[in-house]
């Protein structure tokens, strides 16, 4: 394939997605002629649907690397940086050792803890900086925005949006199997919502929304929580992302010990899925009393989902309504920092003391969601030895963890790799 005749260096946390919007915006086309032209849709299945598959979003192939290196006119390395799979390494829910998947689609397909069908994002970082290519084209679709964890914008101090403040459905809304929304639509700039405002009738596709979605600084947000509500969540934040962030610390504590972050964020999902399946004994937790209210409404209604889920005959899904994160940031801010709240325990006793009573509660409602989510390949080490177990009987915790944890049952195992003991100050 020929290399196109103009091209854009990518952001920094930037997307595939957002990539591609903005190059189609440059060349004056649609992102599905870019996608053609640069391999990503090499079947005649997926060009004659206009359908980028959303496994892209995640990783290629290396002949997919190098030909949309040599078509874009960027580097094998700027295009690895532009898909999940980078972040794989420090976010658990992507990485291999927490998320068993043989293959990109099935690591994207059915993950909840990847937002594929449509991202967060913040008003303010897509109006971009003052550079004239970022004034044409807007800023950058952040990587980062894909991961539910990400939920707040702290260079601009506000939570990050999930609707379109016009049409109020999730921007950039997908009616296929599909990284980009509309993909033939040349119209539109890379900042305005690509939802489509109506359903489709026979023969015809009905407009997209279009609105504006970049905002600039001093607009500000629309509704934001109580100002100790804001401080916390963004503090929250800041933590989340630094351990993200590829040149962030190593390890970081949990429950007494230091873990590698990708465990930490396993761990922050297990706990999510935790803090639901026994609410409200995990509610004198929660960081302010806003955040304790907005989750009793939530829990509430996730509860409910399941128990009519499980009483229903043939297969439920009855964990997925208390496992899924939330798409608001606001509940996804205050479940995640329960999680964080439980980790930063001092050591195993600790952390086993204020589990308990959420383990047996969920125990009590859905006793196999309850072992679910603490198997050895859900949660870290660490964690496994506070969390499985029991309160009676059990040895003292030095000779647990010299053993490793005891599942259900018996048996014994050896501590895993890449962890340690935090040293006692």
């Amino acid at each position: 394939m020929r290399a196109l005749p103009r091209s854009l260096d990518p952001l920094s946390d930037e997307t595939l997605t957002g990539f591609m919007l903005r190059l189609a915006h440059r060349l004056g086309t649609a992102p599905g002629a870019v996608a053609i032209r640069t391999g990503l849709t090499g079947h005649r299945k997926e060009n004659a649907l206009f359908r980028v598959p959303i496994r892209l979003l995640h990783d290629l192939g290396p002949e997919q690397v190098q030909t949309f290196a040599r078509t874009a006119r960027i580097t094998p390395t700027e295009v690895s940086c532009l898909l999940t799979s980078s972040l794989a390494e420090r976010y658990g829910p992507l990485n291999g050792k927490f998320t068993p998947r043989s293959s990109a689609a099935r690591m994207v397909n059915g993950n909840p803890w990847l937002l594929t069908r449509t991202p967060r994002y913040c008003p303010q970082c897509l109006t971009g900086d003052e550079s004239e290519i970022q004034q044409r084209h807007g800023g950058a679709w952040r990587l980062s925005w894909r991961l539910p964890p990400v939920f707040a914008c702290p260079r601009h101090r506000r939570l990050l949006r999930t609707s379109c403040p016009a049409c109020r459905q999730p921007v950039h809304t997908v009616e296929m199997n599909s990284i980009i929304a509309r993909p033939w639509d040349e119209d539109l700039h890379p900042t305005q919502c690509r939802t489509t405002i109506a359903p489709r009738t026979v023969g015809r596709l009905q407009l997209a929304c279009g609105a504006q979605l970049a905002e600039p600084v001093e607009a500000g947000p629309e509704i934001e929580p109580d100002p100790r509500t804001l401080e916390y969540l963004l503090g929250l934040q800041r933590r989340l992302l630094k351990l993200l962030d590829p040149a962030g610390p190593a390890a970081t504590p949990s429950v007494g010990w230091l873990i590698p972050a990708a465990d930490y964020f396993a761990d922050l999902r297990a706990l999510l899925g935790l803090v639901f399946l026994s609410w409200p004994a995990a509610r004198s937790f929660a960081a302010t009393p806003a955040l304790a209210e907005a989750l009793d409404r939530e829990a509430e209604g996730r509860l409910a989902r399941a128990a009519a889920l499980r009483a229903r005959p043939g297969k439920k899904y009855s964990s997925r309504p208390l496992t899924d994160p939330p798409l608001d940031p606001l509940l996804m801010g205050a479940g995640l920092g329960i999680g964080e709240r439980l980790l930063n325990s001092a050591d195993e006793e600790q952390a086993r003391e204020l589990m308990l009573p959420l383990i047996h509660q969920a125990s009590r409602v859905d006793q196999a969601l309850s072992i679910y989510l603490r198997r050895e390949a859900w949660i870290s080490f660490p964690l496994r030895i506070v969390s499985m177990n029991r309160s009676t009987g059990m040895a003292a915790m030095s000779d647990i963890i010299t053993r490793g944890p005891i599942p259900k049952g018996g048996g014994s195992g050896a501590p895993a790799k890449g962890y340690r003991r935090r040293d006692p100050w």
